[in-house]
């Protein structure tokens, strides 16, 4: 009856503040608190699978699509390279300087100037057979990149959001592990400081006094194991999807 009362004392008392986990002689101590990871609500996994599209990875894939599509249309203007088209145009001064002169008649010099103009257009035909001949094939092999890129791109986004099932998977199970851990640390705790009254009154030996204290360390380490796992996951999550979970 004595241990049922202090437990459930232990346990209203622990409502009202975080368990402090005393380490051996008190020299150090930590507080726990699980009410943060209470508040964690994990998104829909549609929401994460949309977000999944910003990630870089998905990104390269959607990008090296685009350039083949790019050059998909390259190739098919590729006879444009048959033809060519020239042109000049020249605009200047020109000057003319004659001499004359006869039997009867002094050498007469005469100079005369006028701005003239003067323009070509020209167009002609190059075509290469090799080139001409290749020309569809050319077309479609780069439409057979263009579906390598694409099934490429979809294929990176089926393993990010199977990458991300995992991870939402395990988040969920470790959510409700985690407060099972909570509320076995709490127990533990319990029990220990009842222990720790009953060496002081001498009702029980130090041997069952480590007892307690073992299992209250096996407790705490289950529990920030659990904790470090939920929240590397949950770190993983943020990243591929670029979606915030944890509040920091």
């Amino acid at each position: 009856m004595r241990y049922f009362f202090l437990l459930n004392f232990f346990l209203f008392l622990n409502t009202l503040h975080p368990v402090k986990l005393l380490a051996q002689n008190n020299v150090e101590s930590s507080e726990f608190n699980i009410n943060d990871y209470k508040k964690i609500s994990l998104p829909p996994l549609d929401v994460l699978f949309e977000n999944a599209r910003k990630n870089p990875i998905y990104e390269l894939a959607e990008v090296k699509e685009q350039i083949e599509n790019k050059n998909l249309y390259k190739e098919k203007k590729a006879w444009l390279s048959y033809l060519s088209i020239r042109g000049s145009y020249q605009y200047g001064m020109f000057g003319n300087e004659s001499t004359y002169t006869d039997v009867y008649t002094p050498v007469f010099f005469n100079y005369s100037t006028a701005a003239q103009n003067s323009y070509s257009v020209g167009a002609g035909i190059s075509i290469p057979l090799d080139h001409l001949f290749d020309l569809g094939g050319r077309v479609k092999r780069q439409k057979l990149l263009v579906k390598s890129a694409f099934l490429e791109k979809e294929l990176k986004y089926e393993e990010i959001k199977k990458e991300i099932i995992i991870l939402y998977s395990n988040a969920l199970s470790q959510l409700n592990v985690l407060k099972l851990r909570a509320e076995s640390l709490v127990i533990t705790n319990a029990h220990y400081a009842i222990a720790e009254k009953d060496f002081a009154n001498g009702t029980i030996d130090s041997g069952e006094l480590s007892i307690e204290k073992q299992r209250q360390t096996i407790s705490l380490e289950q529990y920030e194991n659990t904790k470090a796992e939920l929240t590397k996951n949950l770190l993983i999550l943020e990243t591929i999807t670029q979606t915030p979970i944890l509040n920091r």
